[in-house]
């Protein structure tokens, strides 16, 4: 949450439609704040479920939100018996990343972004309310990790620095580091802030380490690859 101004998160424009894309495929867009009434969990469960269908696109442009929420959401997706195809449209930050981890194949144009970061909250008491929270977010940094180790071509180690470290990448790292498979033709992006020029070297280090033991893909190719103030990210 440090590199953004989270009002811009929150206030972020929300959108959550399903609509069919074929007789046997849906395409689902998550556009905004995960959580809420619009991009929560109960709201995916409800539109899927029962879809009968052999393939979902989910178009993800979002900086994130609720954690829970991106954890369930992933695993509503990881479920359903449909193949899930991410498509990232401008960005997938945080909870969003998360999600986008459903998909069996993860497609990135070359001008989107994605963000991994450890869990995050706010929150107001005495010390020991401060340590009880310090304790529940290392619990949450455990679930958080998991949503990504099976596409993360490192070590545990490895990853536990990306997540400390709020680690953003461009299409060709996160295919180097497992986070994706395609890198597609770049698309116009509307919300996409400008990263900064801030040289992040175990990041770059690793991509570097990963991508040369990749084949060069072409763009169009696959690569094989307890308190009710908290608010949890």
């Amino acid at each position: 949450m440090n590199k953004f101004d989270l009002n811009k998160i929150l206030n972020f424009k929300q959108r959550f439609d399903i609509v069919n894309q074929a007789e046997k495929g849906l395409k689902l867009s998550i556009y905004g704040y995960i959580g809420g009434w619009r991009n929560s969990a109960e709201s995916i469960l409800q539109k899927i479920e029962s879809a009968d269908v052999d393939e979902i696109h989910v178009h993800i442009n979002s900086g994130g939100g609720s954690a829970f929420d991106g954890i369930a959401i992933g695993n509503i997706l990881k479920n359903h018996k449909a193949k899930i195809i991410v498509h990232i449209d401008g960005w997938a930050a945080s909870a969003a990343s998360i999600i986008a981890m459903a998909g069996d194949e993860i497609i990135m144009p070359s001008n989107t972004m994605m963000m991994i970061h450890q869990a995050s909250t706010f929150e107001y008491g005495n010390a020991e309310v401060f340590e009880k929270t310090a304790k529940d977010l290392r619990k949450i940094d455990k679930a958080v990790t998991a949503s990504y180790r099976n596409r993360f071509v490192g070590n545990d180690d490895e990853l536990t620095e990306l997540l400390k470290d709020e680690t953003w990448l461009n299409a060709d790292e996160a295919v180097a580091l497992g986070f994706a498979d395609t890198i597609a033709d770049e698309i116009e992006i509307a919300e996409l802030e400008d990263e900064d020029d801030e040289v992040e070297n175990f990041k770059e280090g690793l991509v570097a380490k990963y991508a040369a033991q990749i084949q060069p893909n072409n763009p169009q190719e696959q690569v094989p690859s307890n308190t009710k103030r908290r608010r949890f990210f």
